[in-house]
C-alpha cells in the first residue's frame, strides 16, 4: 500500500467537515477516527433524523451514512438532505452490510453513490474516501 500512503500524505491538512451517520456506535467511532486521521473535522449522528438536524446547522464536505437505520433510513436521509442543505446529495458515501434486501428504488439510489460494505477494513475505508475526493474534490459546492 505505499501508493495509498503517498496519497494520504498528499492530502491537505484540513479536509473540512465530515458527518458519519450510523446507528452502531462502534461504526461511528471507527469511521470518525479514520476520517479525523485523514484530516477531517468529524461530527456523528445515530440516525438519519439526527443527520438532518446536523445538516441544518451547516454543510459537510463528506457524509458517510449507513443505509439501514431506525427512524430515518440512509436512503430517506439522502433524499431529504438536499431540501435541508442544497448540494448535500453529492457528498454521500453509503455503508451497509447488505444490498440484496433493498427495494429496486432503494438499490438504484444506493448504487449511484460509492458504497463501503461492512465489515470494512481501515484501508478499504480510506481507499473509498480517497477515490471520492479525487472525483468530487474536497469543497462542498
Amino acid at each position: 500500500m505505499p501508493q495509498q500512503t503517498h496519497a494520504l500524505s498528499n492530502l491537505p491538512r484540513d479536509l473540512g467537515r465530515a458527518l458519519v451517520v450510523d446507528d452502531e456506535p462502534v461504526i461511528r467511532t471507527l469511521y470518525g477516527e479514520v476520517l479525523a486521521a485523514m484530516g477531517f473535522r468529524v461530527d456523528t449522528a445515530a440516525d438519519g433524523m439526527e443527520g438532518l438536524e446536523r445538516l441544518k446547522i451547516g454543510s459537510y464536505n463528506l457524509i458517510i451514512s449507513d443505509i439501514r437505520m431506525p427512524k430515518l433510513s440512509g436512503i430517506e436521509f439522502i433524499l431529504r438532505s438536499d431540501e435541508v442543505r442544497p448540494g448535500s446529495m453529492e457528498r454521500f458515501i453509503f455503508t451497509t452490510g447488505v444490498l440484496d434486501s433493498l427495494s429496486a428504488h432503494e438499490f438504484m439510489i444506493a448504487t449511484a453513490r460509492p458504497c463501503i460494505m461492512k465489515p470494512a477494513k481501515v484501508d478499504k475505508i480510506q481507499a473509498t474516501i480517497l477515490e471520492f475526493l479525487r472525483e468530487h474534490g474536497t469543497a462542498h459546492s
